[in-house]
């Protein structure tokens, strides 16, 4: 049973409607980035979709609903680029600091480097790393993910619930040039807000 948009105003409304938007399943079809780019359609109308979307078990296109304690938002599309998924579950693993879920991405002599600050040589090495760093993070915004041959890119922002951000830049080498290689070696750039 399709579910009905909530009040958002007539402009917003006949907005979503000019692009055969009409129920939240139809919006759920959407990226939050092209309904905020429909003429009509500001961030008071997106937060009242957001939220009925929520409600309704559902989530803009490309973000994840709570399969994590955490909200996941942005560049979340792997169609038919495998490694594009390869990436955002490292992405995911790091932050979880879930070793299993790292191990299914990364090869077992996997080089971690952070310029100008270190290297570690291993998966046991990073995991320590980011087990003994762990925050609790509220909401990660992917604003590109990028793959070519064998490497990757990845940037975005990562909202922690202690209100610090952290800005991130992940240059990613991958084994080989196959759809289902493991990551290699990552080089991050990191930048802390602690505001």
């Amino acid at each position: 049973m399709a579910t009905m948009l909530p009040k958002i105003g007539r402009p917003a409304t006949n907005a979503l409607a000019s692009i055969g938007i009409n129920t939240l399943e139809e919006l759920a079809k959407y990226e939050r980035t092209t309904i905020l780019d429909t003429h009509g359609v500001g961030p008071k109308a997106i937060s009242i979709l957001e939220n009925a979307l929520t409600e309704a078990g559902l989530s803009f296109k490309n973000e994840a609903a709570s399969e994590f304690p955490f909200e996941m938002v942005g560049d979340l599309g792997c169609d038919n680029a495998p490694k594009r998924r390869i990436m955002l579950d490292f992405l995911i693993g790091s932050a979880l600091a879930d070793k299993n879920k790292l191990s299914q991405t990364v090869v077992s002599n996997f080089k971690w480097q952070v310029p100008g600050a270190f290297e570690l040589n291993s998966l046991d090495e990073f995991h320590n790393e980011i087990e003994a760093h762990k925050v609790d993070i509220k909401r990660i915004e992917v604003t590109h993910n990028l793959t070519h041959g064998k490497f990757g890119a990845m940037h975005g922002t990562q909202l922690n619930s202690d209100g610090t951000a952290v800005y991130f830049a992940d240059f990613i080498e991958f084994e080989s040039n196959r759809k289902n290689a493991k990551i290699k070696t990552v080089t991050s750039y990191v930048i802390m807000n602690d505001e």
